[in-house]
């Protein structure tokens, strides 16, 4: 019901996309980028959004327990080795699947965050959405049904300012 990408609208979508996924469902409509009851959207909530529903989907695909992932041999080397499991290869390579590394979530220390600006998740979201858009322009409409479409249909918006670099954002 939010009206903003703010905190409120964080944690309803939160509650609400988990709960979904936890009862089993692989997808969720009409939740990314929306606001205020479906009745708005905002560019900034659906790069927040995606963010969020990425963690989401990792939450609800569990943690798998079996004789690799329990890593018996890993933990032998461990515990006769080094001690600790952070210079030991697998943990790395885990690390690229089990972990979430997030695009726009600050894990800045608070002096670091200052320094670098003192950002929240909606100006990131933001800047995100501009880059997104400066860069972004899909070429899946073959450019001769892209004539036509635009002979038939008063098509406001120009072909060229439909490239990257096009300084529109």
């Amino acid at each position: 019901d939010s009206k903003l990408p703010d905190a409120q609208s964080g944690f309803e979508k939160g509650y609400t996309t988990a709960v979904v996924g936890l009862a089993g469902a692989n997808m969720v409509q009409e939740s990314a980028g929306m606001l205020a009851s479906l009745m708005g959207v905002s560019l900034d909530s659906f790069v927040i959004d995606d963010e969020a529903l990425g963690a989401s989907l990792r939450m609800v695909r569990g943690i798998e327990v079996s004789d690799d992932t329990l890593s018996y041999d890993v933990i032998g080397q461990v515990v006769s080795g080094p001690g600790h499991f952070l210079g030991h290869p697998q943990t790395l390579e885990m690390m690229t699947s089990e972990y979430v590394y997030p695009r726009l979530s600050d894990r800045a220390s608070a002096d670091q965050w200052r320094r670098q600006g003192a950002s929240d998740i909606r100006h990131r979201a933001h800047a995100r959405v501009r880059e997104i858009l400066s860069e972004h322009y899909p070429q899946h409409i073959d450019a001769g049904l892209d004539a036509r479409i635009r002979e038939a249909f008063d098509i406001r918006l120009p072909r060229e300012w439909m490239v990257p670099g096009n300084g529109r954002w």
